[in-house]
């Protein structure tokens, strides 16, 4: 992969589970510029001063504002993309159906690093 190719796709990884987001960034360097945040009102900091294309979180996050922060986001740039990694999806929850309101893919955990790679690059691509 060309190095150009390398920084022409960026990442950003909210999760307050270090382990995971450290498994993540491990597993998308090589595609990807990977940053990691694990609170999202560092959100807008990356958005802003990055180029991010895809934000990926988990719904299963300690943030119960985090839809709020997602739509902050996608105001400053509409183009990025978000994946939101959940254990499983509950009809009766208002939050969780909220949150993916503003998600344009989701993946459930546990899940495969190929499979997720996949759903990024599918998102990143040309149409």
């Amino acid at each position: 992969m060309k190095r150009s190719q390398y920084y022409a796709r960026s990442v950003l990884i909210l999760e307050n589970d270090k382990d995971l987001a450290n498994c993540i960034r491990l597993y998308l360097e090589d595609a990807y510029h990977v940053y990691t945040t694990p609170s999202p009102t560092q959100l807008r900091k990356y958005v802003t001063k990055y180029k991010i294309n895809i934000v990926i979180t988990d719904l299963d996050s300690p943030f119960p504002d985090l839809s709020e922060y997602l739509i902050d986001i996608k105001k400053i740039d509409p183009q990025i993309k978000i994946i939101v990694i959940c254990m499983f999806l509950d009809d009766d929850e208002k939050r969780e159906q909220f949150v993916l309101k503003e998600a344009d893919d989701y993946i459930f955990k546990p899940f495969d690093a190929d499979v997720l790679k996949f759903k990024l690059n599918k998102l990143v691509s040309p149409a």
